[in-house]
This record gives C-alpha cells, structure tokens and sequence, in this order.
C-alpha cells in the first residue's frame, strides 16, 4: 500500500512538473520589437547570438556602453572582433566602449559584475542581454542584486531552440528542463546563500 501510495505521489509530481514546464515555456519572453535606452548593456555570456544582439544595441544607441559578463579565459576583443566579423569602425566601438568581464563564473556572478559596473560608470539604467530561456531566472537575480538601478530586458531567441517542437527534441528538453528547475529552486538558493552570508 505505502508502495502504491508513493508512485501515486510521484507520477503527481511528474505530472506537475511536466505542467510546469509546458507553461515555462510558453511564456518565455519574446524579442522586443524596439530597444529601451539605457545607460549600460549587459551581456550574458553563453552563445555568440546574445553578444551580437549586444553589441547591435550598442550601435544602435541603446546603451552608452556594453559589459560582456562571464568571458572565458583567452577571449580578447580582437577575438570578438573577429567572431562578429567587425569592419574598422565596428572595431573601434568595440574597442572603446566594451568592457570584458572574467570572474563570474554564474549569473549571480554576473549581477554583481554589472553591479560593480554600472556603479564605476555611474549608470543607473542597464539593459539584460541573454537568451530567451535563461531571462526568467536572470530577471529575478538581477532585480534582486541591483534593486537600485532601472532594468530593462532583451531576450535572445537561439537560432537552434526551436519551441514548436521543443519535445521532439532531447537536447532541447533537457536543457529547458535544467533551466525550468534552476528558476523554480532559485528562490530557495538565494535564502540558503543569504543565512550561509549572514
């Protein structure tokens, strides 16, 4: 009986979890028709796509400057420059008005570099560059690190996350799966992170 109890419980738990995860995805954010103007751009790193979709901003106006958070060891902006195919003048801008961030290693790492960021500048406005199934979480981590600065958010939709048919595809599924439980447990690891801090 306690047997059947617990795989009744447990296929509830799926249940919910699938739910969840349906609605997760459905309501990601779509790409904004028109960019906010900020002071600051943040990127995210994790997919050439959101630094392009940043650094376009950049050009466009959207932000004074562009912070990229979370660069790998041996990225340099020649390298990006290269990567994104810049022309002298794209290059210029790049190498003026872009800043490369090495040290956070998780999106919390992130909001504390453009906190940092937007503070040695003086910003107090900071557009969120990152990709579509990331900003939930990256919202709520960002609104809670930087409650003093005005946010605005420009999701990234990957070229290769195809929503339609997100359950055909395993990698695809377990990537919005991790991403589905990360942003339901956040709230959970930001108060074991705030007692274990205190």
């Amino acid at each position: 009986m306690a047997a059947k109890s617990l795989l009744i419980v447990l296929l509830l738990g799926c249940a919910l979890f699938i739910a969840g995860l349906q609605h997760f995805i459905l309501t990601l954010p779509k790409p904004a028709p028109i960019a906010t103007s900020t002071d600051g751009i943040v990127v995210i790193t994790g997919g050439q796509q959101r630094l392009a979709d940043g650094f376009n901003l950049l050009q466009s106006g959207a932000g004074k400057a562009l912070l990229v958070s979370g660069v790998g060891k041996g990225v340099s902006k020649a390298i990006l420059a290269d990567e994104l195919n810049l022309n002298p003048r794209k290059t210029a801008l790049l190498e003026c008005c872009v800043t490369l961030e090495f040290k956070a290693g998780d999106t919390r790492g992130n909001a504390v570099a453009a906190g940092k960021w937007a503070q040695a500048n003086g910003f107090r406005s900071l557009q969120l560059v990152t990709a579509n199934y990331h900003m939930p979480r990256a919202k709520a981590i960002f609104t809670r690190k930087l409650s003093n600065i005005a946010l605005s958010y420009w999701p990234v939709s990957p070229d290769d996350l195809n929503l339609d048919i997100w359950w055909k595809t395993p990698p695809i599924i377990r990537l919005l799966a991790r991403e589905y439980l990360k942003y339901l447990t956040e709230p959970m690891t930001h108060l074991i992170l705030t007692s274990v801090n205190d």
